[in-house]
């Protein structure tokens, strides 16, 4: 909740695992819309495994990675091409709990790390404005 606090964003994306947190976070800040799938640690949960969504004319494809092989498929090939199918402009993952941020086949893939207990706490903040985006990697 430290990087709410600290960037008091318009939208929340939460990217699996510690589903728990979801509520907690829907609780203090219930006017904050938050998007979230689950994780390969999430297992009574309803939440999908990936999202795709439009905001301000950006498209969002959104997945926690283990089913997208981000651990093991280096160069993210196989979320880029789940990505390019969904028609998104940006592929946001977890899973792996580092940060990451680069381009592939034109499509922004971003990890905003973890903010979770026993790592680097680091998020990511996604700048939007009429169908233009950044994106800023911090740390906590």
């Amino acid at each position: 909740m430290t990087a709410i606090e600290l960037e008091k964003p318009d939208i929340c994306f939460f990217l699996g695992d510690g589903e728990r947190d979801i509520d907690r976070v829907i609780e203090k800040y219930p006017e904050l819309p938050v998007y979230a799938v689950k994780g390969n640690c999430d297992f009574r949960t309803e939440l999908s495994s990936s999202l795709f969504c439009e905001v301000e004319g950006v498209k969002i494809f959104a997945t926690h990675g283990h089913l997208s092989r981000v651990k093991y498929d280096f160069d993210l090939e196989t979320l880029t091409s789940q990505a390019a199918e969904a028609g998104a402009d940006i592929a946001m993952f977890g899973h792996t709990h580092c940060q990451h941020l680069s381009e592939s086949r034109g499509i922004t893939l971003l990890n905003p790390g973890t903010v979770g207990r026993g790592y680097y706490p680091s998020y990511a903040v996604l700048m939007i404005d009429n169908g233009r985006f950044s994106a800023d990697l911090k740390t906590i």
